[in-house]
């Protein structure tokens, strides 16, 4: 059998590797962190996908207090000695709230390398704090006439790391009561013509600019609503986040209170586990049997990873067919946990 080339690099790099390999995660309490051990020694059923138990061979800490981890790690795919471990984060450790800088120690201790000797290899991941909401305003009651400041997070649209991005005004879409436009209608004068990224590799982005008195040819009026609505089309699903505010007679600072110092709140993470879509390739590919799927799903919800959904009993050829067709990202992960639900049955 054909083993994919990138899985081969991997394995190559992980093992070559007995570093500890650190960079910035998002996240928050009970959201899943994946982690990846490459060990050629665990993959012992060439044919299939490996389960391996944990017990004295990997070890969790955060900020250097032992927490604890999954029972086991599941195989990437056949024969690949790739595994992948999903840890999820505890509310608190010690009775303290996880914060933005905490890092996720995951300790591999490997009992052979190729030379036959022991080591460790690590692997961190430092928690990032983000906003609830993608969207946020600097007041919840506006001014006509007054500067009025509109933020967003959105770390798909920090392309440059080095310096400042932009993202069009047209982005954004205006709605009071019937008129519906976005900034970048000629009533809203912005000095930056986009919202201005507030520094290099910050992830947040700034608009400012003075409540009009019209809009479309029709009065902001006090006491009407004012909804800011933010499209993130970078995602393969895109979702819409919104900000209401009232025009008022005075402004009332909100602080924190807009969601962006909010700590540790993501979007929703993925229902289905990236490598999930490798491993149904192969299936759709003819290169792994329905009942390696089968396993590797069951230790999936077994372990909370993913949510089955109850639903009527299909045929096996069509939960493959539209199984196939999630591989294509022409189906929704939604649909594809029913089918997978099928599949277990």
């Amino acid at each position: 059998m054909i083993i994919d080339y990138t899985m081969k690099i991997l394995l190559v790099v992980f093992l070559l590797l007995p570093l500890s390999l650190c960079y910035g995660e998002p996240a928050r309490p009970n959201t899943a962190l994946t982690f990846y051990i490459a060990d050629d020694n665990l993959n012992t059923s060439h044919r299939g996908v490996d389960i391996i138990p944990l017990a004295e061979l990997v070890d969790f800490t955060i900020n250097g207090v032992a927490i604890s981890g999954p029972s086991s790690m599941v195989e990437t795919g056949v024969n690949t000695g790739v595994f992948q471990i999903q840890l999820t984060l505890p509310s608190t450790v010690n009775g303290r709230q996880l914060q933005d800088g905490d890092v996720v120690l995951m300790t591999y201790h490997q009992k052979a390398d190729y030379s036959g000797n022991p080591q460790t290899i690590t692997q961190s991941r430092v928690l990032n704090v983000i906003p609830a909401n993608p969207i946020a305003s600097s007041v919840q009651r506006v001014r006509i006439g007054h500067d009025f400041t509109l933020r967003l997070y959105a770390p798909n649209f920090n392309l440059d790391s080095y310096r400042p991005d932009d993202i069009p005004l047209s982005f954004v879409e205006f709605r009071m009561g019937g008129v519906k436009t976005t900034l970048a209608d000629s009533a809203f004068h912005v000095n930056t013509f986009a919202l201005r990224e507030t520094g290099h590799n910050t992830d947040t982005f700034e608009a400012t600019f003075k409540i009009p008195t019209k809009v479309d040819g029709f009065p902001v009026e006090i006491g009407s609503t004012l909804e800011f609505r933010f499209t993130d089309s970078s995602e393969p699903s895109p979702s819409s986040s919104s900000v209401f505010v009232m025009v008022g007679s005075y402004g009332v600072p909100t602080g924190s209170s807009s969601g962006i110092t909010q700590p540790n709140v993501v979007s929703e993470p993925p229902l289905i586990p990236q490598w999930v879509k490798k491993l149904t390739s192969y299936w759709c590919g003819g290169n792994i049997s329905d009942n390696d799927v089968r396993q590797a799903i069951k230790y999936l919800a077994s372990g909370k990873m993913i949510t089955l959904p109850s639903g009527e009993q299909s045929d096996i050829s069509l939960v493959k067919a539209n199984l196939c067709l999630w591989t294509a990202s022409k189906v929704s992960d939604f649909q594809a946990t029913k089918s997978f639900a099928n599949l277990v049955r």
